[in-house]
């Protein structure tokens, strides 16, 4: 009497491992399209009335913006040490343009170390430490006192704290106690850039112009109520 040969229990779990389904992997490609049905998303619920959400999804785009910068940081340090214009290919531009927007044309523009280390997985404490130590200060300085970055006209923040306070703005709920840290100027500029600007322009033009006893140079505060009205 012939039949099928009998299966062992050893036999059995070897054919049900093989059946088991490895780890799904997803390629960058798959990312990128989930988020970008992601961003759409949301601009659709936006554009279903929710005005109130509309300064948020601006702020995706300065928030982009800084990654790319730690991207494009990790992609020109070491083991990689990408080429700029490589980077300018992928990217679509020159490479003169890609270097005068996400590089540093010497060693003390470059950014903060502390960053290019942690990469994407930085931490709010991290992020807090870099963006006070490289702030403008009050009175405002003439270059960052954290790097050296000599700040142009109307600019206000050096290559780093360009890339660090998007992040740290959209982070800051994730540890309170870190961004309490920070001075109530600092904390004022981290909610609102433009408070800044009125103060920094009337250093400069204290700086070259003789200043009149009657002109009152008296600082105003800018205090913050809760969370930034704009979102």
């Amino acid at each position: 009497m012939t039949g099928k040969p009998s299966t062992t229990r050893n036999e059995e779990s070897t054919t049900k491992g093989k059946r088991k389904r490895a780890p799904r992997n997803v390629e960058n490609p798959a990312f990128d399209a989930f988020a970008r049905r992601i961003l759409r998303s949301y601009g659709k619920r936006v554009a279903a009335g929710d005005v109130e959400a509309l300064a948020s999804l601006t702020e995706l785009a300065a928030e982009l913006d800084a990654v790319v910068r730690l991207a494009v940081a990790g992609l020109r340090a070491k083991p990689y040490s990408y080429s700029w214009s490589e980077i300018a290919f992928r990217l679509g531009t020159s490479r003169q343009a890609a270097q005068q927007r996400y590089g540093e044309r010497s060693d003390r523009n470059a950014l903060d170390s502390r960053l290019l280390e942690a990469g994407l997985g930085v931490t709010v404490a991290t992020l807090v430490e870099v963006f006070a130590d490289h702030d403008i200060g009050s009175p405002a300085a003439s270059c960052c006192p954290g790097c050296g970055f000599r700040y142009p006209d109307n600019v206000f923040e050096c290559p780093t704290n360009a890339t660090v306070r998007p992040l740290l703005y959209r982070r800051r709920g994730e540890d309170e106690t870190a961004v309490a840290r920070l001075t109530p100027d600092q904390r004022a500029y981290l909610h609102n850039p433009t408070s800044r600007r009125p103060r920094g322009i009337k250093v400069r033009q204290a700086a070259t112009t003789s200043p009149s006893p009657n002109r009152n140079t008296a600082t105003p505060l800018f205090p913050i109520h809760g969370e930034d009205p704009a979102l």
